[in-house]
């Protein structure tokens, strides 16, 4: 397949009335392939409704497309042997709309070979997904078939090289204080704990619990190594040791479960492969050793906070670096409007908010703790232009979101003759309200103004709820808010006064834009940058993530572009990288397999990334406050291998 995308034609599936399209795919190329199964409405150049997936190099995989992911309830799906991520995104589509159904990629950074054999349509997913007889992955949990600089070919070099990473927990800059922030800016007297100022200048700014200036810098998921998904996938690893040795057994994670409650249960069998390799350097102190190891690199480089899923003195009395944590379990019912959206109007949601919230109680003193997010990127907000008040209406359930909308109906026209002057409708009463209507806003225009105006208060109600029932827990941490995956739709900016930091996160090269709809929006708030990243293909891995770059110098220059831009921003306070670890070569739980890590899977930094940081570290407060000017060099980029 050519460099500019493209793909293949399966028009067998048009009219089969199948619900599986199964079929062996193999790259020909020495990295991953992000790859499409797009399906087009007649006349149509885009696509109404795409799954991405991720495939391995030269490993024959057997996919299985499930057509009922067309109705768009779901953006995540559970993996199959062998296969790496799939997403789906779009819009809702009926299958019998659609007129070309296409197999391909689109634009990479040269032409791809990929062969697919053996495909064919069913109604039964199939049993079998074979893996080919190859050993891929080494002792070390790298991949086999590559070199690069900084690749481990034996402990003693592991040895050695991780004992050369020991070391004190110091920052690098005399006039940093023990949290990170500027001893020589006094903004406010402190309070103890992490809070928020506004400047006369308009700057936001965080403060830390002496009062000093604290701009968060670091990276999420600060723990021993990613998980690394090797149940079907055994038999291509070297070594692995057995799930009940006595000396490795502790590492072994093996369970079930539900990645959204609308979705089917998933069985895993997990292990971290860094947390190998440090347990066979180091033996029963390996933890030790890898808290040690990680406060040297951090904190030396000029790393001041521990983004999401933190794990570094968390909470227990050993804290050295700052961190935010998002609060496990976000209030759902058991009628969920769309994907993950919760009946919001339901006393359940009042209740289970009231049990979520109580888990602050047991971290309300800690004063390394920033604030905390009410949860990670929520999964009815990837649908863009979605108005979530569409999504009632479509939702058969007689939900008490679907009789707030009627009664709210009722308030604005009083009766249902007014109601279809304005909307040019023809409804017979608002009992009509009660059956599921398809794509209000789009079937009746004129309707939009109302559904945005009822979707709006839904958002705001979903967020205010439980932000005050955690708010009546703990009053001494800040409410970072819910990590919105993207900022580019207004209703999402509802409730935003309910938090003391805005956050989202956002996989472009420069966050200015999306900044900026958020500060032009009306939110007057501190943003927060959750999540960026970005990788390269001259290391161990074979997908770059959601942006890619030539190499790794070039991931340096993204970072210092980046983190100078928010901090440039007049209402920039954070930047969390994601992530602290390289993910597992043959994909983390869910399948992602990017080369996105600060340190790789055997704790080795990464040196180009790491000087960035510190170049950025050190002028971080300056260009905070307007004193220097940002880096402004965007990095060499390639497309992304990412899905």
């Amino acid at each position: 397949m050519g460099a500019n995308g493209g793909g293949i034609t399966l028009p067998q599936i048009k009219g089969a009335g199948k619900r599986y399209v199964v079929g062996d795919i193999e790259v020909l190329e020495d990295h991953s392939v992000a790859m499409m199964f797009r399906c087009f409405l007649p006349g149509a150049e885009k696509e109404r409704i795409f799954m991405r997936f991720g495939i391995l190099p030269e490993f024959k995989t057997r996919i299985c497309f499930d057509l009922s992911l067309l109705d768009n309830s779901t953006i995540y799906t559970n993996r199959t042997p062998g296969t790496l991520k799939l997403v789906v995104h779009g819009q809702r589509t009926d299958i019998d709309e659609v007129d070309r159904f296409e197999l391909g990629m689109e634009d990479t950074f040269h032409d791809v070979r990929v062969r697919f054999e053996n495909f064919y349509l069913t109604d039964e997913k199939p049993a079998d997904f074979p893996l080919p007889d190859k050993k891929i992955v080494d002792e070390f949990g790298q991949w086999k078939a590559k070199e690069w600089p900084g690749k481990i070919h034996s402990m003693d070099e592991l040895k050695t090289k991780l004992q050369a990473l020991e070391g004190a927990a110091v920052y690098p800059f005399p006039e940093w204080n023990r949290w990170g922030g500027d001893a020589n800016r006094k903004l406010k007297e402190g309070n103890g704990f992490f809070s928020t100022f506004k400047s006369a200048d308009g700057r936001w700014h965080l403060v830390d619990p002496d009062g000093c200036e604290y701009f968060s810098l670091g990276p999420c998921g600060t723990r021993p190594g990613d998980p690394c998904r090797v149940d079907s996938f055994e038999q291509v690893c070297d070594w692995l040791p057995a799930v009940d040795d006595p000396n490795f057994k502790e590492l072994y994670n093996i369970g079930t479960t539900r990645r959204a409650a609308y979705m089917p249960l998933d069985s895993f069998k997990m292990i971290s492969f860094t947390a190998l390799n440090l347990k066979r350097v180091y033996g029963d102190n390996w933890r030790e050793k890898w808290t040690e190891i990680s406060h040297h690199v951090l904190m030396q480089n000029g790393i001041n906070s521990q983004g999401n899923f933190p794990g570094l003195g968390v909470n227990d009395g050993k804290s050295k670096l700052p961190y935010v944590r998002e609060l496990p379990g976000f209030p759902s019912t058991d009628t969920l409007i769309f994907r993950d959206f919760p009946d919001v109007l339901s006393p359940e949601y009042q209740e289970k908010s009231g049990k979520y919230a109580g888990q602050l109680a047991a971290w309300k003193d800690d004063v390394w703790l920033i604030g905390y997010f009410l949860r990670n990127e929520p999964e009815f907000n990837f649908v863009e232009g979605l108005a979530i008040a569409d999504e009632v209406l479509h939702n058969p359930a007689q939900t008490y979101t679907r009789r707030g909308l009627i009664q709210f109906l009722q308030d604005t026209y009083g009766t249902i003759e007014a109601l279809n002057a304005a909307w040019e409708t023809n409804f017979e009463s608002f009992a009509d309200f009660e059956k599921p209507i398809d794509n209000c806003s789009t079937m009746y225009p004129k309707s939009e103004a109302d559904i945005r105006k009822y979707s709006t208060f839904l958002i705001r109600e979903y967020i205010r709820i439980p932000a005050l029932a955690c708010r009546a827990v703990d009053a001494n941490h800040l409410n970072l808010g819910l990590r919105w995956s993207k900022a580019y739709n207004l209703d999402m900016m509802a409730g935003w006064e309910y938090f003391d930091v805005f956050s989202i996160n956002c996989y472009d090269f420069d966050p200015t834009r999306d900044m900026d709809f958020v500060k032009n929006a009306g939110v007057d708030l501190p943003i927060l940058l959750g999540e960026y990243h970005c990788g390269a293909l001259d290391r161990g891995l074979t997908a770059t993530g959601l942006k890619g770059v030539t190499d790794q110098v070039e991931r340096g220059v993204m970072w210092r572009h980046f983190v100078e831009k928010v901090a440039a921003h007049p209402y920039g306070v954070g930047a969390h990288w994601f992530q602290y670890n390289d993910q597992f070569c043959l994909g983390r739980y869910d399948g992602e397999n990017y080369q996105i890590g600060m340190i790789d899977i055997c704790m080795q930094p990464y040196p180009e990334l790491m000087e960035a940081v510190y170049a950025t570290s050190k002028v971080l407060y300056s260009v905070k406050n307007g004193e220097t000017a940002p880096y402004e060099r965007l990095p060499k980029s390639i497309p992304m291998i990412g899905y």
